[in-house]
């Protein structure tokens, strides 16, 4: 979970580019609804972050066909949009997970629903597949007014410590819990938002999954630092200096810094347990 910023582009000449790159009766649909898709970009930007309870634009049945086709059916416009979206080192990426490679541009606000924003930059999140297909088209915690999943762009995320990881080591095995906290002083709405993207995008299962492989390839350092010698002292220093690299760039809630600081904790693992994660051969 991380922000990320957005593009500096002139978002109508972008509109005018792909109007003018489709064929007709799309091109003339999306000439004839630019002036809704005007005021529907400056109500997004005026609403943003929270976005999620903006008025659908007035367009025709035809006209939302023509703007969904605009980012389904590619013209070259549009291709170059998602390379520059998708090509930036900051991105490669899911900003939503922090785990998986960005393949993909989500629709923060889904393009069935506000096909007005079906080409528009600041409503397009470069995203890994996985995220993308979990968040779908949902936009509102049911019952409430708060969003269900973080913007990336617009959402900042807080620097206080709000995820916990939980780290046993039983027979010989080592188990991961990972989970949101309300930390003292966090506004409602705000835990909210990120205890429903958590859960939503199954966080906790893909940080723990991902954690065990990670610490595989992480078990030949940690062997070197244990050394003949055994030393669990050097383990833990060992794994606080990797969680101190990991906060440096990415804040205190990066997922692999909170596990190396509670392995850190966890005398068993420092003490040898670390065995736990060596790699099987194949």
């Amino acid at each position: 979970m991380r922000s990320i910023s957005l593009l500096t582009i002139d978002e109508m000449s972008l509109f005018d580019k792909i109007a003018a790159a489709k064929h007709k009766p799309r091109r003339d649909l999306m000439r004839a609804a630019r002036a809704l898709v005007v005021v529907a970009y400056q109500s997004y930007v005026d609403a943003a972050p929270d976005v999620g309870e903006l008025d659908e634009a007035p367009l025709t049945d035809l006209q939302k066909k023509a703007m969904r086709h605009a980012f389904t059916v590619e013209t070259q416009p549009m291709t170059a949009l998602r390379g520059d979206l998708l090509g930036r080192i900051s991105v490669v990426r899911c900003p939503f997970c922090g785990i998986s490679e960005s393949s993909t541009l989500d629709h923060y606000l889904p393009k069935e629903q506000y096909p007005e924003f079906s080409v528009y930059p600041k409503n397009l999140v470069p995203s890994c597949a996985v995220c993308n297909t979990r968040k779908r088209d949902r936009i509102l915690i049911e019952g409430t007014n708060v969003r269900m999943f973080l913007h990336p762009c617009y959402d900042v995320v807080p620097e206080v410590a709000f995820l916990e990881v939980r780290t046993r080591m039983e027979a010989d095995a080592l188990s991961l819990s990972y989970r949101v906290m309300r930390p003292a002083g966090m506004a409602l709405q705000t835990f909210q938002r990120l205890q429903s993207h958590f859960k939503q995008l199954g966080l906790a299962d893909r940080y723990r999954r991902m954690g065990l492989e990670h610490l595989g390839g992480l078990y030949p350092a940690l062997r070197r630092a244990y050394g003949a010698g055994e030393d669990a002292e050097r383990v833990a220093e060992k794994l606080i200096e990797g969680a101190m690299d990991f906060e440096e760039i990415s804040g205190p809630n990066h997922w692999l810094a909170k596990l190396y600081r509670a392995l850190a904790a966890n005398d068993d693992f420092c003490n040898g347990g670390f065995e736990a994660v060596r790699p099987q051969p194949q």
